[in-house]
């Protein structure tokens, strides 16, 4: 901002100092044009005297032949030469006589007696030139080129005489050198804006010279806008101000070009000043930051930082203050700190009658599992129990398998790696083989990533005993196939567990029933389908909202359950607690 405050204030001041430039300018024009007009005034009044009172000029005037007079010839050059040095700007006299074609006149500048005073006698015989002269009479300056020089003659006829006096541009803008300090040059212009000469009161100036002579034919000056504001154009890839003035004494423009490098370098000063002061106050503020953030904002970013740690369950966050030193910061940090304990408390609290809550809901299910698998093997037991030698040996092995299957279904352990779990089931299914001989096909395709991911125990062995429950039959061949197959989502490793057999199927009613209540229940009134409806409820209870369970009928099959769940790596845990939190968070 401050910047932004500088800078249009630079161009405020830069724009100031272009209109006072303009003024100053416009001002010295005028002065100028006032006294260049005075003292040509004066040169006119001189001449009129001279042609009307000198006896001189009257009597050469009469003659055709002036060879008898030259007496009145030299002392009109004598005069000449007396009174020029009373007018600076003037560079010449002179008195032509048409009658004689006779020339007298005198100059301070010999390349004026050289060249110039010819030309001008020859164009005074030219009969258009001389019928404007005596229309004119007298009333303006007019002007001559010659040699790449313009020059300015005036002219009083009377009585078959010409007196007169003339001067060069480059003359009349010698008076300018007040304006050498802005590298300024004098142009003389037409009124269309045409240059008709350019001139410099100071010799340094040719380079600029150079530069306005190259283009001079396409360049037009802008009179009229400049006669009252300063216009700006462009030449040779430099910008220059245009002021002009118009003058009194000839029909030309006097035009003041200055460069705008010339105006604007003044500003470098206040600039490096202005740089200077944006540095100091740059370091300034960059030191009132580095406190205010070291005494503020550091406090109360962190203190943002907790508060969202909070409201995302992580109130174990606290604000360091061992450091701190404004007093403030320290009272609200600490009642910060006394707020964030007492959180913690209550979620403590809130999370052991929670977890108690869930530990009897999950006691409560695996005291469902344990019976229903009993009385099937007890079943199976007493079928092979018939003392025959060839069930003698099924049956040792049944009784050795199922107190393998009693100490696993019975055992305590919240979480097992499916390695153990397909273990067990494998052993499940050999017993059942015992019963069924030649009647199941198991199949499997398990990821080897997945064997030591986290389920609960008994999952799979579930599915596996309500698939025989339901399907199997003796002399029918039923085949069952398991996959566990390991995927990322959204960064996050889940597993994705497939049971189909080719049973029978879920009947149409069946799959309603369970789409329509969203898999919170599918219990049926003969208390049939308890395995999967056990299995819902402990998905529910570990995994929540991150499990989904799906059931259908696989084509040319039977039935089909689908379970994902979140990969949780298996640890062994003292603690049974922390691996019940760890499942469900």
């Amino acid at each position: 901002m401050v910047i932004v405050a500088m800078s249009i204030y630079v161009g405020l001041f830069t724009y100031t100092l272009q209109q006072r430039t303009y003024r100053d300018v416009m001002q010295l024009l005028s002065l100028y044009n006032e006294q260049t007009s005075s003292n040509l005034k004066s040169v006119d009044y001189y001449l009129m005297e001279l042609s009307n009172y000198s006896t001189d000029i009257s009597s050469v005037a009469l003659l055709d032949d002036i060879s008898d007079n030259y007496n009145s010839i030299i002392r009109i050059s004598q005069m000449f030469e007396f009174n020029l040095r009373s007018f600076p700007t003037i560079k010449g006299m002179y008195a032509y006589f048409p009658r004689s074609k006779r020339w007298v006149g005198y100059s301070n500048s010999s390349d004026s007696r050289i060249s110039l005073q010819p030309y001008l006698k020859e164009q005074f015989q030219n009969e258009e030139i001389l019928a404007d002269i005596k229309n004119t009479n007298g009333l303006k300056w007019i002007p001559y080129n010659y040699e790449d020089n313009t020059y300015l003659v005036k002219t009083f006829f009377y009585d078959n005489s010409m007196v007169g006096a003339w001067t060069d541009l480059k003359t009349l803008a010698s008076s300018l050198r007040s304006l050498k300090d802005m590298d300024a040059l004098i142009l003389f212009t037409d009124k269309t804006g045409d240059i008709v000469s350019i001139e410099s009161p100071y010799s340094e100036a040719k380079e600029l010279i150079n530069d306005i002579s190259d283009y001079r034919e396409n360049i037009k000056l802008p009179v009229n806008e400049s006669l009252n504001s300063y216009s700006v154009i462009t030449v040779a890839g430099k910008s220059y101000m245009v002021t002009t003035a118009e003058l009194e004494y000839c029909d030309y423009f006097i035009t003041a070009m200055i460069p705008m490098r010339k105006i604007i370098s003044s500003t470098d000063i206040f600039w490096g000043y202005a740089i200077m002061f944006i540095l100091i106050l740059l370091m300034a503020f960059s030191v009132i930051v580095y406190f205010f953030n070291r005494l503020i904002h550091r406090t109360m970013s962190m203190m943002t930082t907790m508060n969202n740690a909070i409201i995302a369950g992580e109130p174990e966050h606290r604000i360091d203050i061992s450091n701190e030193k404004c007093v403030e910061v320290l009272e609200v940090a600490t009642t910060y700190n006394k707020m964030v304990d007492h959180i913690q408390k209550l979620k403590v609290d809130v999370y052991e009658e929670g977890l108690q809550k869930k530990n009897f809901q999950l006691f409560f299910l695996r005291s469902q599992v344990a019976p229903h698998f009993l009385i099937n093997c007890l079943n199976m037991i007493t079928y092979l129990a018939d003392g025959s030698p060839e069930n003698t040996a099924v049956l040792r092995k049944m009784i050795e398998t199922l107190s393998k299957h009693l100490r696993y279904t019975l055992g305590t352990d919240e979480q097992v790696p499916i390695s153990k779990e397909l273990e067990f089931l494998d052993n499940y299914v050999e017993l059942t083989k015992l019963r069924f001989p030649g009647c199941i096909i198991y199949e499997k395709s398990i990821d080897e990533s997945s064997l030591n991911a986290a389920i609960f125990p008994v999952m799979l062995i579930m599915f596996m005993e309500n698939t025989f429950k339901h399907n199997l039959v003796m002399g029918e061949q039923l085949k069952v196939i398991d996959k566990i197959d390991v995927y990322e989502n959204d960064g996050n490793k889940r597993l994705h567990i497939t049971h189909i057999d080719s049973g029978e199927g879920f009947d149409d009613a069946f799959l309603e029933d369970f789409k329509k209540n969203h898999a919170t229940t599918i219990k049926k009134a003969d208390g049939s389908n308890i395995g999967i409806n056990n299995v819902i409820h402990r998905l529910q209870l570990y995994y929540g909202e991150t499990a989904s369970m799906n059931l259908t009928n696989e084509p040319g099959m039977g039935a089909r359950i689908d379970i994902d769940i979140p990969y949780v790596e298996f640890q062994e845990s003292k603690n049974k607690k922390e691996t019940v939190h760890r499942i469900i968070s």
